[in-house]
């Protein structure tokens, strides 16, 4: 028996591919506070260090893939994304989380929001992202 694992050999390609042509992002975890009238607010961020990432532009809705959703509950959800991401199973990445662009070749200015991040991780992380401006 091999001592090399499909696991291993699904990380090893996905990592030649995002190093192709990495970016590296610092994303921005917001805190929420509930406020008295049962909302909430943005009372604060994290910071997190530079990940490395492939940034894909995407023109189409995408269907998500829900653990807890099989398939005869029906249609699975669809967002409209302009972007993905896709990156390594480490990579600490959350919906909500955003980051900002100022002055780059590769992406236009403004902020890209997480709008929802795979469940599906045995052969590739993505997570879809949202021009906010």
């Amino acid at each position: 028996m091999a001592a090399w694992t499909e696991q291993q050999t699904r990380d090893q390609l996905l990592d030649s591919f995002i190093d192709q042509d990495p970016l590296m992002i610092s994303l921005v975890r917001p805190t929420w506070t509930t406020t008295a009238a049962g909302g909430r607010i943005e009372s604060g961020t994290t910071t997190l260090p530079a990940q490395k990432f492939y940034f894909i532009p995407f023109k189409r809705r995408l269907t998500q893939e829900y653990g807890f959703n099989p398939q005869s509950f029906g249609e699975d959800k669809v967002e409209k994304v302009h972007y993905i991401l896709i990156f390594k199973r480490d990579v600490d990445i959350q919906v909500g989380d955003y980051f900002e662009v100022t002055g780059t070749d590769r992406l236009q200015d403004g902020r890209y929001t997480v709008e929802f991040v795979s469940p599906r991780g045995w052969d590739r992380q993505q997570a879809g992202i949202l021009f906010r401006g």
